[in-house]
């Protein structure tokens, strides 16, 4: 049986988690947009390899996934391509020291995401900035739920670590 699908309430769903998931692993927005176009376009093709039950959300956050890393692959072939982090804009806030700070701390979390290893990287940003549950990211890794405890925890810690001057 054939799993109904709106493909403008897909891409509304999705759009915007993806757009963000891949400027993180691709650090270029028109990379991005093609990754998030690329995973929308094989999610809505092969809507009917969806098994009953399956989650949409964590098969399209692997299929673009593993387009970003196909991405990655080809530019370290090229040699080039990294995360430009200083474009990124200001919390908003009311006070300019406030927006200062939370800008440099931006700066600095993006510059220690991007040094993190990939799966260390990419488990934070499933997590902490798609919020995807702990079986979504464990089916969009092809991990198990226990396997996503850990490497979060171990990513957390780095990134604790390595952000310790600013907590």
């Amino acid at each position: 049986m054939e799993a109904e699908f709106d493909l403008d309430a897909l891409a509304e769903r999705f759009q915007r988690k993806g757009f963000a998931l891949a400027m993180h692993l691709l650090g270029n927005a028109d990379d991005a947009a093609d990754a998030v176009q690329e995973g929308l376009s094989v999610l809505w093709s092969r809507r009917k390899n969806l098994r009953p039950g399956q989650d949409p959300a964590a098969w399209f956050f692997r299929v673009l996934r593993n387009h970003c890393i196909d991405q990655l692959r080809k530019r370290r072939h090229r040699g080039g391509g990294s995360v430009e982090v200083e474009d990124l804009p200001a919390a908003p806030a009311d006070r300019p020291d406030i927006g200062a700070e939370r800008r440099e701390f931006n700066v600095r979390l993006f510059q220690e995401l991007e040094r993190l290893d990939l799966p260390h990287r990419e488990i934070l940003l499933l997590r902490d900035f798609q919020d995807l549950s702990y079986s979504q990211i464990a089916a969009v890794l092809g991990i198990s739920q226990g396997t996503v405890m850990s490497r979060l925890h171990r990513a957390r810690m780095l990134l604790r670590e390595r952000l310790k001057d600013f907590l």
